[in-house]
């Protein structure tokens, strides 16, 4: 983007106002998705971006590593690592694609949709020796003051041994605020409000199920959005408040997001 764009300055009988308000949008909107739910955001081509999330489940602490490129400004792919800080090991590589096939840009918002998809690879301890499999779709509207999102996704689990992972159905929307309305150029706070479910086929053994296991959990999920420029800081919690699992299972702990993001090269 060329630079001076932003030198310009713009009033409201300036012919150059709309293009500016348009801008604006875009670049505020960017990066904004949900925490646990799926966004149909693409970033710009040739743009990298890395991110560092903390995630807490069951008393287990997870920092994810995340290298994300954008291949158009359409098509993007990331790599995902995640390292288990109290067992001193890294888990599953993960390798996510996701292509946006529709955007339609209005005065003042934006509508998006995304097509998700990706493979997570076997433990280099050989522990689970197949990889995993997902799809998914994810719709988001963006005006500068309300963002709304809704997604699904299904996720094939192969086996560990004689052990079948059932499959899950993932399904959640999101709806966001910004109550101030800043310019680009300033701290940019967006907060959230998630409704979350996984529904799970349940788990078999040689070919017989195995009762408790599988079920529905829907869950309540609040979150935070802080960005400045071309870095973000998102924190959230996911709350289960609805237990539908299967015979005598525990429901999940409560789990919590903390996580940093650099974009790069930045545009302003």
């Amino acid at each position: 983007m060329n630079k001076k764009i932003w030198a310009i300055k713009t009033t409201k009988g300036n012919y150059l106002y709309p293009v500016f308000l348009v801008l604006s949008l875009l670049l505020q909107t960017q990066a904004h998705e949900p925490l646990f739910g799926l966004g149909p955001h693409t970033i710009y081509e040739g743009g990298f971006a890395i991110e560092s999330e903390l995630e807490t489940s069951d008393g287990n602490p997870v920092n994810q590593l995340e290298l994300l490129y954008g291949i158009t400004p359409d098509w993007a792919i990331t790599l995902a690592q995640p390292y288990r800080i109290k067992a001193s090991d890294f888990g599953r590589i993960t390798l996510r694609t996701k292509y946006r096939f529709f955007r339609n840009d209005m005065k003042g918002a934006s509508q998006q949709a995304a097509f998700h998809a990706g493979v997570s690879f076997p433990e280099s301890d050989g522990l689970i020796d197949v990889a995993d499999y997902f799809g998914g779709l994810s719709f988001g509207y963006e005006s500068r003051r309300h963002y709304f999102f809704a997604s699904a996704l299904y996720r094939i689990n192969n086996s560990i041994g004689t052990l079948q992972r059932g499959n899950v159905i993932r399904y959640d929307i999101a709806y966001g605020i910004r109550p101030w309305l800043l310019e680009y150029l300033q701290p940019d706070p967006v907060f959230l409000i998630e409704l979350n479910g996984d529904t799970i086929a349940k788990n078999t053994i040689s070919n017989t199920d195995v009762s408790n296991s599988g079920g529905t959990i829907i869950s309540l999920s609040p979150g935070l959005l802080f960005s400045y420029r071309n870095i973000m800081l998102k924190a959230g919690v996911k709350i289960p408040i609805i237990n539908g699992l299967n015979g005598s299972q525990k429901l999940p702990a409560n789990e919590y997001v903390l996580g940093l993001e650099f974009h790069f090269p930045p545009i302003y």
